[in-house]
């Protein structure tokens, strides 16, 4: 039998190998794999525990108290709590499956009250002056500018995620029907509309620009780079944050507002907001809410006209 501790990672793959099983993705597995690496090392430091075997309820206790104050690696600030709630959650679905399989005989974590998760209210929703500078602001001229206004032109008339946007493919783009088949989050599908004005600049890309940033490259991802290949997160970020500058926005508007954007402004217009959930792939009512709580404007204007203080 292999050492205790050298059952760690075993256990911490086979874990990360059910959860792909399960149809998680990459970048949720690479998150989950952070999250135990930073419990297990916290187990080796700070305990003299030899097997997971051997952990109690007080010792998990004891590691979520360590949470609250243990600093974050990038800030050096005491870890916000809702990072707190997600790494106790990450452990806790661990500790399940081990005791689920029978590679413990109990779980130490099954009683644990997580902190209470923070719901916190969508930033860098773009007014629609500053969207159409941000559409405007690629030079359409040549073919990453005339790509780059393609994508901006979706994110926002769609509100689909960075990574369904990277991810498309040729073959779930219908023109005709004007709506995409997007693969989202737990690997589920959704069908996706858009509008004229998106679907002008996206035939476009794909008859004049396209064309010349593959040079001769075969890839059936929708968006490619100017060496033809699939663009990633990083570029994606990159060229939002390009347009963002020279549009003079605010510093902090990343590409994941313009979903944000997108949502805020289609409930502002009086769109149902069952559609909205539909639109965005959450699979909770609750998650789509809190864009009920985000403009203020129609509140000001209510309570402005309304108010006994204010009209006397």
């Amino acid at each position: 039998m292999a050492a205790p501790k050298k059952r760690w990672p075993l256990l911490k793959a086979k874990y990360l190998e059910h959860l792909k099983v399960q149809g998680r993705s990459e970048r949720t597995l690479e998150h989950v794999e952070a999250h135990l690496r930073f419990f297990l090392q916290y187990i080796e430091q700070e305990t003299k525990v030899g097997d997971l075997s051997e952990l109690a309820h007080e010792d998990l206790s004891a590691y979520q108290t360590w949470l609250c104050y243990a600093p974050s690696e990038a800030k050096g600030e005491p870890l916000c709590v809702n990072t707190q709630h997600t790494r106790m959650a990450e452990v806790q679905g661990f500790f399940r499956y081990l005791f689920k399989e029978g590679l413990l005989l109990f779980d130490p974590a099954a009683s644990l009250d997580k902190p209470k998760y923070r719901t916190s209210l969508p930033r860098g929703i773009l007014n629609p002056p500053q969207v159409l500078a941000l559409l405007k602001a690629p030079d359409v001229k040549t073919p990453l500018g005339l790509r780059d206004r393609a994508i901006l032109e979706l994110l926002y008339a769609t509100g689909i995620r960075n990574a369904e946007l990277i991810t498309l493919q040729l073959q779930d783009v219908a023109l005709e029907s004007r709506q995409l088949m997007v693969l989202g989050k737990g690997r589920k599908e959704r069908l996706v509309p858009f509008g004229r004005i998106a679907h002008t600049w996206l035939v476009r890309y794909l008859q004049e620009a396209r064309p010349a940033l593959l040079q001769g490259a075969a890839t059936a991802c929708v968006f490619v780079s100017y060496k033809g290949r699939p663009i990633v997160r990083s570029i994606l970020c990159w060229i939002v944050k390009k347009y963002v500058r020279k549009a003079g926005l605010p510093e902090h508007t990343g590409a994941h507002a313009l979903r944000h954007t997108c949502a805020t402004h289609l409930l502002q217009a009086g769109a149902d907001i069952r559609f909205i959930q539909a639109l965005l792939g959450h699979s909770c009512l609750s998650t789509t809410q809190v864009y009920t709580h985000v403009d203020i404007t129609d509140l000001k204007k209510i309570h402005a006209a309304f108010h006994p203080r204010e009209n006397p």
